[in-house]
């Protein structure tokens, strides 16, 4: 009865950490660029000893990827809104370091400096700071330029930062920002566009997310039920142990 109830013990466990990856995937359903996580699972098998059939299997959460997806690209007409055409990524300064994300809703705070999400926004020479300006213009390659407060000549001020990687030797970090699994920065990718005026949506796919977590409250009921069977034949079997 012990291996019985520790085999829907790790099973309800499994599943409860599957239910957390969908519900954190559909609270960011609305957040711009945001890949949704991915439920990866391995089945491994329990050797059988004193001579027991192998039959029971074990379900094991291994480290979880992110969907590659893209979300769907919406106009917002706000000329600091990016979005990367097909693939490739903005660069962001974290901790002194490099990170890479797929949203680009970007704010200029009161000094100027580029921001997505409270990080600076790099460019291919630093950090972006704009000037004060009357107009802003972005093109397909990321550079920026400005119209003077004062007015005058168009001029460029920076390049945004513009990366691409196969995104399977990219990993997603506690905050949400996109690592290189070797911790190396990215070089600039010269075949990377951008389109201002727009912004990408999140991948997650909420129907989907939601019919997968209700499943995921079927099973768990299955586990539980397992558990009490396991009580019960347990309480059988100390009464029988008790006439003895």
């Amino acid at each position: 009865m012990d291996k019985m109830l520790y085999t829907a013990v790790s099973g309800a466990t499994r599943i409860m950490e599957a239910q957390t990856i969908r519900a954190n995937n559909l609270a960011n359903a609305e957040t711009t660029g945001f890949k949704a996580d991915l439920e990866r699972v391995n089945a491994m098998a329990i050797p059988n000893t004193q001579g027991s059939f192998d039959t029971r299997v074990l379900a094991l959460t291994q480290s979880s990827g992110f969907s590659q997806q893209g979300g769907a690209v919406n106009p917002t007409g706000r000329k600091l809104d990016m979005a990367i055409h097909d693939q490739g990524m903005f660069s962001v300064m974290v901790d002194g370091g490099e990170a890479y994300t797929r949203a680009g809703a970007m704010i200029a705070d009161g000094e100027g400096q580029l921001t997505v999400d409270g990080r600076p926004v790099l460019g291919v020479d630093g950090p972006l700071v704009l000037p004060e300006h009357k107009d802003l213009f972005v093109g397909e390659d990321g550079t920026i330029s400005i119209l003077p407060s004062e007015g005058g000549v168009i001029e460029e001020v920076g390049r945004l930062k513009l990366v691409n990687s196969d995104m399977a030797q990219m990993q997603k970090g506690p905050d949400g920002l996109l690592y290189r699994r070797d911790g190396a920065d990215l070089p600039q990718d010269e075949q990377v566009r951008v389109k201002s005026g727009f912004l990408e949506a999140s991948n997650v796919q909420a129907v989907s997310e939601l019919i997968a977590s209700m499943d995921l409250s079927r099973q768990f009921e299955v586990q539980v039920k397992l558990m009490k069977s396991a009580e019960k034949l347990a309480e059988v079997g100390n009464r029988l142990l008790r006439n003895v």
